[in-house]
């Protein structure tokens, strides 16, 4: 319902309309599209988190609910921490690039080979990253002695910093840095991504014995009734009669929702 109510919405639609694309991007770019489907994903998973709370109460009450859920409200649920900056403060975000708009060093920084992230979020982890990569003085410097002074800097400070990180290989840094306890990690491509050794041991590359087909792997691990990938999805409408008899219908009662176009086995065209 609402203004908006019953209008046709696509995730990048929604992006722009919700003021997610006005915090993406750089200040050179402009207002730039999340580059995966948020809004729909997020979208997605906020049903299945409404289904299982109604499911949950319906367990205590015995009753049932009406769930209502849009791509616009999803969005605008995710439009932290910016939202609450201005609800706040009353100052409209602006593009930041890579950096976070409260915390420095959050952002992408230029090594020898590549781009690193780092998020270092408190004191005791810009102390131990200015150690690691022999920039004592920094740490010791008043201009960056805390997170505030560090946000308010940031101009200063980045340039200093690839200064110093440029004499170093970048997924050897990362690492150093994860082992003290400093967050960090290379800025991966796709390839890279779904060919090293952490996705592989977490099974994140799915793939069907016999077929050419393949996909990311399944998030959420459950110790006892684990999800797997059993087969390759099928191409539209294969698995219609299937699925209807699954669920309880007869064979007849499957022709009928067939011929009368309620199912369907093959895609519609125009």
């Amino acid at each position: 319902d609402g203004p908006l109510g019953g209008f046709p919405g696509y995730d990048a639609v929604i992006q722009a309309m919700s003021g997610m694309m006005s915090v993406n991007g750089s200040p050179e770019s402009g207002p730039v599209r999340v580059g995966t489907p948020m809004v729909d994903m997020g979208t997605g998973l906020n049903a299945v988190i409404a289904i299982l709370m109604a499911l949950l109460e319906r367990e205590r009450s015995g009753r049932g609910q009406f769930l209502d859920l849009t791509l616009y409200d999803c969005a605008v649920a995710l439009l932290h921490p910016q939202a609450p900056n201005w609800l706040m403060s009353g100052r409209e975000p602006a593009i930041t690039g890579n950096a976070h708009p409260n915390i420095y060093p959050y952002d992408a920084f230029q090594t020898r080979d590549k781009q690193a992230f780092l998020a270092i979020g408190n004191n005791g982890q810009w102390a131990r990253f200015c150690a690691a990569i022999g920039a004592d003085g920094l740490a010791e410097d008043a201009r960056f002695a805390d997170n505030a002074a560090r946000s308010h800097n940031r101009a200063e400070l980045k340039p200093l910093l690839e200064a110093k990180l440029a004499d170093f290989e970048c997924d050897a840094l990362c690492e150093t840095l994860l082992r003290q306890g400093v967050p960090a990690g290379p800025v991966n491509a796709i390839p890279e991504v779904f060919t090293h050794p952490h996705t592989l041991h977490r099974r994140m590359r799915a793939s069907v014995e016999g077929d050419e087909w393949e996909a990311p792997g399944i998030a959420a691990k459950l110790s006892r009734t684990p999800g797997s990938v059993r087969a390759a999805p099928p191409f539209f409408g294969n698995a219609t009669r299937e699925v209807l008899a699954e669920a309880g219908y007869a064979a007849p009662e499957i022709d009928t929702l067939i011929e009368t176009g309620v199912a369907l086995t093959e895609r519609r065209r125009g």
